[in-house]
């Protein structure tokens, strides 16, 4: 059942880490819910960005607040989270101490993605990185009301929806194939019918991230600094993206 989905997850990617079978196999693994729209040909090419023989942990960042005062920020697990080929044999040696912990705690229930990301942060300091800004997902009830991502649009409507939308959530099944209608639509009006999408990093977001500091709480322990505060686009993300975008601006 979903209040249990914490326990399925942490089993799957201790599996998918474990067997032979499927470690190594690809050089990202994704998790995303049953109810989002995914832009697979725009995702595959961002994450051409990032080198899977490093420890990366790919998302749509948030915050979670406990009732007891502490602080996780996390991978939406609606937006979906991608682990690197690097990273998923670690997170299958931490996923049953996370399980464990899990199940004395809480009996297995939980927030999934909140849960998730906190394991690795506790046991491998890998905390979530933005692959994508703000304006390439659609993942709230504002978001969805402003381009109007579920509603029938006219062939001769302009769209007010962004040229590039990795990630729509949530979807009902019913309007699947109007997401994506829509969705391809904002894309050939911007790059024109037939040709490949030219989604780059924004390289005004990334530099605006980068100087960017969040720090949401205040009175924090010196030792807790680092948890509690971060740019948006950290210098090693930073990098990555807009050595991404200079290349691609370069051919």
């Amino acid at each position: 059942d979903y209040a249990h989905l914490p326990v399925r997850t942490f089993r799957l990617f201790e599996a998918l880490g474990s067997r032979e079978e499927w470690v190594d196999r690809c050089d990202w693994y994704m998790k995303a819910d049953a109810d989002s729209f995914l832009n697979i040909p725009l995702i595959l090419e961002r994450l051409k960005c990032f080198n899977p023989d490093e420890l990366w942990f790919l998302g749509v960042p948030q915050v979670a607040h406990s009732s007891g005062g502490s602080m996780t920020r996390f991978a939406s697990g609606g937006a979906g989270y991608f682990l690197s080929r690097a990273v998923l044999p670690k997170v299958a040696a931490w996923a049953p101490f996370c399980l464990l912990q899990l199940l004395q705690h809480t009996g297995g229930t939980g927030m999934e993605d909140v849960s998730f990301a906190g394991c690795l942060w506790k046991w491998g300091r890998v905390g979530v990185v933005s692959y994508v800004d703000e304006t390439e997902v659609i993942t709230s009830e504002a978001s969805h009301n402003r381009t109007r991502v579920k509603e029938e649009i006219a062939p001769d409507e302009l769209p007010p929806m962004p040229p590039c939308s990795f990630v729509v959530h949530s979807v009902e099944a019913t309007e699947m194939d109007l997401v994506k209608r829509n969705v391809k639509m904002a894309e050939s009006r911007a790059f024109g019918v037939g040709s490949k999408p030219q989604c780059l990093p924004d390289a005004e977001r990334l530099r605006a991230g980068h100087a960017t500091l969040m720090a949401p709480e205040e009175g924090v322990p010196n030792a807790a600094v680092e948890e509690h505060q971060w740019l948006i686009y950290n210098d090693r993300e930073f990098a990555a993206l807009m050595a991404c975008r200079d290349a691609h601006a370069a051919s």
